[in-house]
C-alpha cells in the first residue's frame, strides 16, 4: 500500500529535484541536466514492466540499504505541487502501484527519497538516471555496460542509418560510464 508523505517539504523538494534532475528532453535528446549522472533508456512499451525486468531487479537491489521507501508520482501531480507517495523499493510494488487505476496510462516520476537516482516513465520511453556510482552498479548487476547497450540499442534499433541520433543519444547518457582518456 503507497503512503503520501507527510508535510509540504517533501513537495517542494520533488519538483525541484526532478527539475534540476532532468530537462524535459526526449530521444533522441539528452534529458540529464547533471554532469555526473549516466542514464539508461528503453522503449517501455516492449516491457510489460515497462523496462527489462533484470534492470528493476538491479536498481533495487543496488538500492537497498539506503532509506527503504522510494517516491512515485504522476507528472501531473508534480507540476501541482502534490505529494508522492512512498512505496516499497521493489518492481513488483512499482507495478501494483502504476497498475492500480489505470496509472501507468500517464507519465510518472520514480526515485529514491535521497534524490541519488530517478526512472521517469513516459508513454514511450523508460529513462532511468542517477548519480554515475549508482548506475555503475546496476550496469555490473545486469553483465556490464556492453550487455546493457545491447539491450538498449535492441529497444530503439536505429538501423543502419541511424538518421535520428538514437546511438549517438545512447552514447552520451551512458558516456559517464565508460572509462576516460584519462584514465590511461
Amino acid at each position: 500500500m503507497a503512503k503520501r508523505v507527510d508535510g509540504a517539504a517533501m513537495t517542494g523538494t520533488s519538483k525541484q529535484f526532478v527539475a534540476d534532475a532532468l530537462l524535459p528532453n526526449y530521444p533522441p535528446d539528452v534529458p540529464m541536466r547533471l554532469a555526473h549522472w549516466a542514464g539508461l533508456a528503453f522503449d517501455r512499451n516492449r516491457y510489460s514492466d515497462f523496462a527489462p525486468a533484470e534492470i528493476w531487479d538491479a536498481v533495487f537491489k543496488v538500492h537497498s540499504g539506503r532509506p527503504s521507501e522510494v517516491a512515485v508520482i504522476s507528472a501531473g501531480d508534480l507540476a501541482l505541487d502534490r505529494r508522492p507517495a512512498l512505496i516499497a523499493p521493489s518492481r513488483e510494488a512499482v507495478m501494483s502501484y502504476l497498475g492500480a487505476d489505470f496509472r501507468f496510462t500517464s507519465d510518472h516520476y520514480v526515485f529514491s527519497q535521497n534524490h541519488e537516482w530517478i526512472c521517469r516513465l513516459d508513454q514511450d520511453v523508460t529513462l532511468i538516471a542517477g548519480d554515475t556510482n549508482f548506475i555503475r552498479q546496476v550496469v555490473a548487476s545486469c553483465g556490464g555496460l556492453q550487455s546493457v547497450m545491447d539491450l538498449m540499442l535492441d529497444d530503439f534499433d536505429p538501423g543502419p542509418s541511424d538518421s535520428v541520433g538514437l546511438r549517438r543519444y545512447l552514447a552520451e547518457i551512458t558516456r559517464t560510464l565508460r572509462p576516460s582518456s584519462n584514465d590511461d
